[in-house]
């Protein structure tokens, strides 16, 4: 079995970094969590608002850049190496956002939603609604540990104006393209087309749009 290398592993955050990422996340004011952010050298854009107990680690904050209106919610955790979130986007409660992720401008990614970027990226364009409890990882290890294969790890791209329904599950190397409907609950093993609604177990397409 290949070994593989853990990109979640911090070792780089020494001291200084550890005690203001906690104060970060444990201060309740949002512009105190903006000054510490930007001390550290992401780039932060006007009117953002961090809500109390929401947290960004990096490694390298000069990897992250935040557009102008974005608000992240309560309790919003996000553990990246490389973060963009364009202008106008909303990031709801308690969400989940880890790895090499780009989001656009006006999205809406909702309640307790997981965004699981570890081995491979994923982009998220312009005006994507991502509904809650959505699950979207870009790795599988499942072969890896049960046969000893190599783990499946490849990019996820959401398209514009594309929406993801409640409790669906995108697997890695999926497109979903622009104004595609993945509907509540379904898991989507293949690439969605322009302007399909795809529903089920795994996901099909049942009518265009």
């Amino acid at each position: 079995m290949k070994e593989h290398k853990d990109t979640r592993e911090m070792n780089g955050i020494g001291l200084f970094k550890k005690a203001m990422i906690g104060i970060a996340m444990f201060c309740p004011f949002s512009f105190v969590k903006r000054s510490i952010y930007k001390l550290l050298g992401a780039k932060i854009g006007h009117n953002v608002y961090f809500g109390p107990q929401s947290v960004i680690i990096s490694n390298n904050y000069k990897k992250i850049r935040i557009g102008d209106n974005v608000f992240f919610s309560f309790g919003v955790a996000i553990t990246t190496e490389d973060l963009v979130i364009g202008d106008n986007t909303h990031i709801g409660y308690q969400a989940l956002m880890t790895g090499k992720i780009k989001i656009g401008k006006n999205c809406n990614i909702n309640n307790r939603a997981f965004i699981e970027a570890y081995y491979a990226p994923i982009i998220i364009e312009d005006n994507v609604t991502i509904a809650g409890s959505v699950m979207i990882s870009s790795h599988d290890g499942s072969f890896m540990n049960v046969l000893g294969k190599e783990m499946i790890a490849k990019q996820i791209i959401l398209k514009k104006q594309c929406f993801i329904g409640n409790n669906a599950v995108i697997l890695p190397g999926i497109t979903v393209n622009e104004k595609a409907i993945v509907g509540a609950g379904a898991v989507v093993t293949k690439d969605v087309e322009k302007r399909t609604i795809v529903v089920g177990v795994p996901a099909k397409p049942i009518r265009k749009i």
